[in-house]
């Protein structure tokens, strides 16, 4: 009896764990690829730059033309005289005006820059969502991993509850190890408990990214997560700086702004309009008459002023992207810390704490079972590697964390 209880004991902690739920397996990429399709703050920002982007055309448009019907009479307001009256006439008057050659371009490349900053916002939200969903699922994958280890544990304290059992019932041990193996064995299931109510909160979460109905079921995860993370700083740092949305939008307001002063200084130029009419006179001859006329930018001082503003937002706009690339450059360097950090403790884990914890464990029970500890000690040695064994995964879904921020920041793979 002693035989078998140490022979299942020993394979359930030198075996790893097998998941027993029969749940349908989803797929990171699967989800990230329906929240593209789904997600209502991905679509906002989508139709924001499909907005901007047909602006464009508006902002470079000519003015309008204006038509007009036009009556010339000799005589008195109620008696007509076109026909009689040489002077008397009536036509139609077509006049456009024609913005100085450079005005419109320049404001169409202002508006076009502006919409290239509502794609980077389009793309830099698609960006923070897919890092939400990623941290979601990262979430709700350690709450399965935790559920399995704390099932596992479980099943290791019922095999010191058994051998506790048998020695008390062979008069080697005393009832209260019996007592603490069950409270043990309590306990472990309301934390199983606490990690069932994880799961339906990282699910919700996850739905509500995805567009669906929260309260819908999600299936298992099923993706092995990254325990390595190989870039350098210096890669990721450049790759920030040339594809960060947040750095690339600012920029484009750099160049929004340089138009819109090239823009400003172009109201000093004067604009054209040009007027064509024709006239009927009756039985005299018709009458045509074109002119053409200029915009004189007489009240300069309001185009200084202007200029001036548009000056000072140039030199706001400059000063902001530089502000914006420090702040990427410092969140760079704090995440690419923090991964290399869980990198090192993660192979500290595997290759030296766990294994050891595991051998650390199999000896005590082997020394509880014959008398050589007491259960207080065996009770550490399980306690020591269960700790280890979550803190594994918790280090497992920080760096898979880091990593899905590391890609918001820097604007994502390389297609």
């Amino acid at each position: 009896m002693r035989r078998k209880i140490i022979f299942s004991f020993v394979v359930s902690i030198a075996l790893p764990m097998v998941s027993l739920a029969d749940d349908a397996l989803i797929t990171l990429r699967d989800l990230e690829r329906e929240m593209r399709a789904n997600n209502p703050e991905i679509l906002m920002a989508r139709k924001k730059a499909e907005a901007a982007q047909e602006k464009k055309a508006v902002a470079s448009a000519m003015p309008d033309p204006m038509i007009g019907f036009e009556v010339q009479n000799v005589g008195r307001l109620s008696n007509l005289t076109i026909g009689e009256e040489e002077m008397s006439m009536r036509g139609v008057v077509v006049t456009q005006e024609i913005p100085f050659p450079g005005k419109l371009s320049t404001m169409g490349k202002a508006a076009g820059k502006r919409a290239e900053q509502e794609q980077e916002n389009e793309r830099g939200t698609a960006l923070k969502t897919l890092n939400s969903l990623r941290a979601s699922y990262y979430d709700y994958y350690l709450a399965y991993k935790s559920a399995d280890i704390l099932a596992q544990n479980k099943e290791i304290m019922k095999n010191f509850q058994r051998i506790a059992e048998t020695r008390y019932a062979t008069g080697q041990g005393i009832q209260q190890d019996v007592l603490r193996a069950q409270l043990e064995v309590s306990m472990l299931l309301e934390k199983i408990a606490l990690q069932e109510q994880k799961k339906e909160a990282q699910a919700a979460m996850i739905n509500s990214l995805l567009g669906r109905d929260p309260r819908l079921p999600l299936g298992r995860p099923g993706d092995a997560l990254k325990a390595s993370f190989g870039a350098n700083l210096e890669d990721i740092s450049s790759k920030a700086l040339a594809r960060s949305p947040a750095v690339l939008g600012k920029q484009r307001m750099v160049e929004q702004s340089e138009y819109e002063l090239s823009s400003s200084k172009k109201e000093f130029l004067p604009d054209m309009v040009v007027s064509a009419g024709w006239f009927n006179r009756g039985d005299f001859t018709d009458v045509w008459q074109a002119s053409v006329m200029f915009k004189v930018p007489l009240y300069f001082w309001n185009k200084s002023a202007g200029v001036r503003a548009a000056s000072a937002e140039l030199g706001s706009a400059r000063y902001d992207y530089e502000s914006q690339k420090l702040m990427v450059l410092s969140k760079v360097k704090d995440l690419y810390t923090m991964a290399k950090t869980s990198e090192r403790l993660l192979s500290l884990y595997e290759a030296g704490i766990i294994p050891q914890a595991r051998m650390a464990l199999q000896s005590a029970a082997s020394n509880y079972q014959v008398g050589k500890i007491d259960f207080l000690m065996l009770l550490d040695s399980q306690t020591l590697l269960f700790k280890y064994q979550l803190a594994y995964q918790e280090e497992l879904v920080n760096l898979n964390k880091t990593i899905a921020q590391i890609e918001e920041t820097t604007g994502g793979a390389e297609n």
